[in-house]
């Protein structure tokens, strides 16, 4: 094009105006403007309204239009600021890419580790309280030569402790005044105890909480060394004081668990963050599990990172990459990913002990009763699939319940979305009725003689189910059959946002209803002694650190969920381990008649997963881990179900 198609771009308002005739004719033009713009046409142009968008992004997006079709752009005042603006974040975006790059490459970073150090404990660092292993000093660097970089290491690697590191050597540096920590309510005290044993005073920290205007007010309050935590809901309803801070200072933003907001199109976190973060002048994200689902859960998250887009592009090339070329998705991602994998913590092995005890009597009736009805579920259906799928709608986790605890099929589950059973035999229906009053499961029973050996040798233990009902009857025959105090964990306790403020010797052995989980997690790891925590994957397998003193856990029972399963191992078994500590994994299941159940067809389901699983998890490597949805991966895959199928029909070898 010649001189004559230089297009005139200004702003009037909060509209982009552009000017040339042969916008108005040229069907790309007309295509964009119009179409994908919502512009209102002119004689001699269009008028581009900014509809929510930052005006600069407008600009920017006609300008790279503008541009790649050869039309030559006359950018007017603030219209060419905004450009040039651009320009030079794309340059430093390259700078220090390439500059990642090098260090994951070639290992070579104008980051110093010693004089890193030095900047740390010029800021309040106490080494001796909290000295970073090599695999944390390694994420220091990483994370100061990427400026906005992802920790992915493997969940209890301490991604805590080395974020503060990071943010304390930008406060010295006084690159950053404040940090704002976005995450789930239970990583507020990890946050807390952490920035009290490495930092002391440093940081000032504090819980965002209280009404909408209490919560403006301390954003508006918050001066150089705050460090405010705040969780997702909070944090997307208030977006705009969040902006204003960030503006005002310079801040540091932190989305803990990133996973959580990986939704890829809708929602309102995500965008919310994404839109934060742009103010931000620095910008982390930490997730053990950073794509539970697939490639495209990695979206959002590294446009909280880098929000205009620089490693994603827009979202339906991203999709279109992820799933042809994820290996170059990969590519572009990992100079500003650290990942640390779970064999480079140094932890020694846990050891898992099976306990295979024999059900009887009405629990050995109504699973039979229950192996039964899926048997006739399935009868006289001649596919193969459509025999798999009359299973899966029957709700096989039926049976999961009946090897643990029969009475719960007395009950409504509202988790799993289960209905009171019904039992068609009038005589086991009644004595299943009173089963909560007459019996004990099998199960129980085992368990409670583990919990009575560990607690006679002094020790702490958790014991999960993931039945809430199972929850309730097992905390109350501890309490019940044994001396020890016994707490409870899920999702009726809230997660809390109050800090910890109860007398130091005051250990009430059963929590009252106004406790949040972490008070009492904080009792039952401080209590001198045995101690027994009774709780389900569902609340405790994320952000929660049991590994200080309990070093048992025992498994009332297991769904198909390995990924579940191996993070509620992780509570225990995790960074901070102390010396010459055993692990102890202890896993309950039942037999009938002396032959497996579905216990052991989870056993063996979540053996034949866990290698994959871990090398997903805890491996160095970056890939998606393919979990469907909690419920679903509960209830086991096609060949999960496959497997199941085959026991009911006798064809299980």
């Amino acid at each position: 094009m010649t001189d004559q198609d230089r297009v005139v771009m200004s702003a009037e308002g909060d509209a982009v105006i552009v000017t040339h005739p042969s916008l108005v004719t040229n069907r790309a033009a007309r295509m964009f403007f119009g179409s994908i713009l919502g512009a209102t046409l002119k004689d001699d142009g269009w008028i581009c309204p900014r509809r929510r968008r930052p005006l600069g992004e407008v600009v920017v997006r006609i300008n790279t239009f503008l541009e790649s079709k050869g039309w030559v752009v006359e950018r007017v005042s603030i219209v060419d600021d905004v450009v040039q603006r651009d320009i030079e974040r794309k340059r430093s975006f390259q700078r220090t890419r390439r500059s990642a790059v090098a260090f994951r490459d070639e290992g070579t970073s104008e980051v110093d580790l010693p004089t890193t150090v030095r900047a740390m404990e010029q800021a309040g660092w106490d080494s001796d309280a909290r000295s970073l292993r090599p695999h944390q000093q390694w994420g220091v660097v990483h994370s100061l030569t990427a400026i906005n970089a992802a920790n992915f290491s493997v969940p209890g690697s301490g991604k805590t402790a080395t974020t503060l590191a990071v943010a304390a050597t930008h406060l010295a540096a006084e690159t950053i005044d404040v940090v704002i920590v976005v995450g789930p309510l239970s990583s507020f005290a990890p946050w807390e105890k952490e920035s009290r044993t490495a930092l002391q005073d440093t940081f000032r920290v504090s819980r965002v909480r209280g009404s909408a205007q209490a919560r403006r007010d301390m954003y508006a309050a918050a001066e150089r060394g705050a460090l405010l935590l705040t969780s997702y809901a909070s944090a997307a309803s208030d977006k705009s004081a969040i902006i204003e801070l960030c503006k005002r200072l310079k801040v540091m933003l932190v989305v803990d668990e990133s996973h959580r907001v990986k939704r890829f199109r809708g929602g309102v976190w995500a965008p919310a963050l994404v839109e934060v973060a742009r103010d931000a002048r620095v910008r982390t994200i930490l997730s053990g599990t950073p794509m539970p689902q697939s490639g495209k859960d990695l979206y959002s998250q590294l446009n909280i990172l880098w929000p205009r887009g620089d490693l994603t592009g827009p979202p339906e090339t991203f999709a279109t990459r992820v799933t042809r070329d994820f290996a170059g998705v990969l590519n572009d991602v990992l100079p500003f990913v650290s990942r640390t994998p779970k064999e480079a913590l140094g932890l020694p092995p846990y050891t898992v002990t099976v306990h295979d005890v024999e059900m009887d009597g009405t629990q050995a009736e109504v699973y039979e009763l229950v192996e039964s009805h899926f048997r006739k579920r399935v009868e006289g259906i001649g596919a193969w699939r459509d025999k798999i799928e009359r299973l899966r709608r029957g709700r096989p986790i039926r049976l999961l319940q009946a090897a643990s605890n029969p009475d719960l099929l007395n009950r409504r589950d509202s988790y799993f979305s289960l209905p009171r059973m019904e039992v068609p035999n009038a005589t086991l229906m009644d004595r299943l009725a009173m089963y909560r009053v007459t019996d004990v499961p099998a199960k129980s029973l085992k368990a409670l003689e583990l919990v009575r050996g560990i607690a006679g040798e002094g020790g702490k233990v958790v014991c999960w189910s993931n039945f809430v009902p199972n929850l309730d009857h097992f905390t109350s025959l501890v309490r019940a059959k044994l001396s020890v105090p016994t707490y409870q964990i899920d999702g009726r306790v809230p997660a809390g946002d109050e800090t910890i403020d109860d007398a130091q010797n005051d250990h009430p052995q059963n929590p009252g209803d106004d406790d949040t989980r972490e008070q009492i997690i904080d009792r039952f790891l401080n209590l001198p002694g045995p101690a027994v925590l009774v709780t389900n994957p569902a609340s405790c397998s994320e952000s929660i650190s049991l590994h200080t003193s309990c070093h048992n856990a025992v498994y009332l029972d297991r769904t198909y969920d390995c990924a579940l399963f191996l993070q509620s191992i992780d509570r225990i078994h995790r960074l901070g381990l102390p010396d010459n500590v055993q692990v102890r994994i202890h896993i309950v299941q039942v037999t009938r008649d002396g032959n497996p159940t579905v216990d052991h067809l989870v056993a063996g389901a979540l053996a034949r997963k866990e290698a994959t699983m871990r090398t997903l998890l805890e491996g160095a490597s970056l890939e998606p881990v393919g979990q469907l949805d909690p419920l679903t991966d509960a209830e086991g895959s096609l060949e999960d179900l496959a497997e199941l199928l085959r026991y009911f029909l006798g064809e299980d070898g």
